[in-house]
């Protein structure tokens, strides 16, 4: 499965604690009935725009990258795990590396890849300043991961 959720999507919500943009979480609000698993929250308040991730660590493994200075390449997403792809600055294509899909990230949008087979995808940063977060979450208990928009 894959999702953008273009930025502000959520409208607008704040983390209590530290003021940040929530741009996703799973799941997204509390009358869904599944248990929190994760948030990830864009604060603007710096030079700079940074993602943070609040995840419930028992069940999730996390790791997370940032990607600049025009990369391109491949990202690996294993069976079962998620890729939380984050826009912070310029323009970034995500696309299947061999598939028919290709999305335009930029700054607040998030792309969220998920799926139980193993998965390569393409990440092209445009030229100049783009940058972008991508943040694996991978089960600890589960076989795989679902996110509950």
């Amino acid at each position: 499965m894959w999702m953008l959720i273009r930025a502000n999507a959520l409208g607008g919500e704040t983390a209590a604690g530290s003021g940040a943009k929530i741009l996703a979480a799973c799941p997204d609000s509390a009358e869904r009935g599944d248990p929190w698993r994760w948030t990830v929250e864009l604060d603007e308040s710096g030079t700079e725009p940074t993602v943070a991730l609040d995840i419930d660590a028992s069940y999730i493994a996390s790791e997370s990258r940032r990607f600049a200075d025009g990369y391109t390449g491949t990202l690996q997403r294993g069976a079962g795990e998620q890729l939380v792809v984050t826009g912070l600055v310029g323009e970034a294509l995500v696309a299947a590396e061999d598939g028919p899909w290709e999305r335009w990230l930029r700054p607040g949008d998030v792309f969220i890849v998920e799926g139980e087979d193993p998965e390569d995808i393409r990440l092209s940063l445009a030229a100049g300043e783009a940058v972008v977060q991508v943040i694996t979450l991978a089960p600890r208990k589960a076989k795989v991961l679902r996110w509950v928009p």
